[in-house]
């Protein structure tokens, strides 16, 4: 299984600010994650708050893994 237990259809397009992430942080993982659930930018992520995960190549592109959050619960901004 991947990092959610569901998959959701449908692949979103990754933010440019997560592209760059990726290019930074090759052979990983990339997690975008909704601002507006998160009062520290260094401090923890609610699950809910994670949108998608995207894999990253050992040369810092995305590599086509992708899995949609099925928990993520979009918020209002504040």
């Amino acid at each position: 299984m991947g990092l959610f237990r569901r998959k959701r259809s449908g692949q979103r397009m990754p933010p440019p600010k997560l592209v760059a992430e990726a290019k930074v942080n090759p052979g990983g993982w990339v997690y975008e994650i909704d601002g507006n659930m998160v009062d520290d930018p260094n401090g923890a992520v609610p699950p809910e708050a994670i949108i998608a995960v995207w894999q990253v190549d050992a040369h810092g592109r995305l590599s086509g893994g992708y899995q949609a959050n099925p928990n993520y619960r979009p918020r209002a901004a504040r």
